[in-house]
């Protein structure tokens, strides 16, 4: 979900919780560093050890904050790297148009991953869907998450929302714009405020992915991508994005989509439990 953009990308149980002392000394071996990139930096964090290996691509208003609660949870069982885009979070913002998945490629050779599963939430899985086209022999799974892909038409109900959102985050009215029905459920009070602070303290994250572009249009070349695909959308999030994981679903040939109940488009940050959960089974899933 983008606030600021291009039309199309402005517009654009107790399950896996052993979250006690094992989860807290596995976030501890976590590292951090940055990237050079282009006369800029990218800020990512690795962690876990594990055979098999995700890559979190985050949405287009937030940064790898957002996977916070999903980290150490993920970080248990798989050697986990998370970064932010050029201009989210802690990276230095993008001096011209770029495209995401050629960053990501240059993360991919930094931190030596010659293959993983990569899991990406709204425009972060155009970013997955665009590398796997360009990379297929280094893509094991997908995971789009509330997706987000190049080349799909939004309604008109969606462009005036979008411009809504935007009004309201100009006027500094960035709680009105987080109680956006579709972001989080209504009861969410708690992971909406975290929000709130989040993009208080990283206020580059508004407008950062205005000069994202993809590397080819995606969809029609989405018949194309050979990796199994688990397309999860969450059950109150907007019409164009539950219409577009139907068509994910049909267009990829192993795409199969979940809805994720109780839960809007950043499910990770409000039922993280689950999500981890449904993405570890997923990847380790047998063919």
């Amino acid at each position: 979900m983008r606030l600021f953009s291009t039309p199309a990308a402005a517009i654009a149980a107790g399950c896996l919780l052993l979250c006690g002392g094992g989860a807290a000394a596995q976030a501890q071996t976590s590292t951090r560093a940055t990237l050079d990139i282009d006369g800029g930096t990218l800020a990512y964090e690795t962690c876990g050890v594990g055979p098999k290996a995700i890559v979190l691509l985050h949405d287009g208003i937030l940064h790898s904050a957002a996977f916070d609660d999903v980290w150490p949870i993920l970080c248990q069982r798989f050697r986990v790297v998370r970064y932010d885009r050029r201009g989210y979070g802690a990276s230095s913002p993008a001096p011209a148009a770029y495209a995401p998945a050629k960053d990501l490629e240059a993360l991919m050779k930094a931190v030596g991953l010659e293959h993983a599963t990569f899991v990406g939430s709204s425009s972060g899985s155009g970013i997955a869907v665009d590398y796997a086209l360009a990379h297929p022999e280094a893509v094991d799974r997908l995971v789009l998450v509330g997706p987000w892909v190049s080349g799909f038409d939004v309604s008109l109900g969606f462009i005036a929302r979008s411009l809504n959102l935007v009004a309201k985050v100009k006027m500094g009215d960035l709680d009105g714009a987080v109680r956006d029905p579709y972001i989080l459920t209504k009861t969410a009070d708690a992971e909406r405020a975290r929000v709130v602070a989040w993009l208080k303290a990283n206020p580059g994250n508004l407008g950062a992915g205005a000069r994202e572009r993809p590397l080819a249009v995606a969809k029609p070349r989405l018949g194309e991508i050979q990796a199994p695909t688990l397309v999860l959308v969450g059950e109150v999030d907007i019409k164009d994005v539950q219409e577009q994981a139907k068509a994910l679903e049909t267009l990829m040939p192993h795409a199969r989509r979940m809805v994720v109940p109780a839960s809007g488009h950043l499910m990770y940050v409000e039922r993280p439990a689950t999500f981890a959960e449904i993405v570890r089974a997923f990847v380790e899933e047998q063919p």
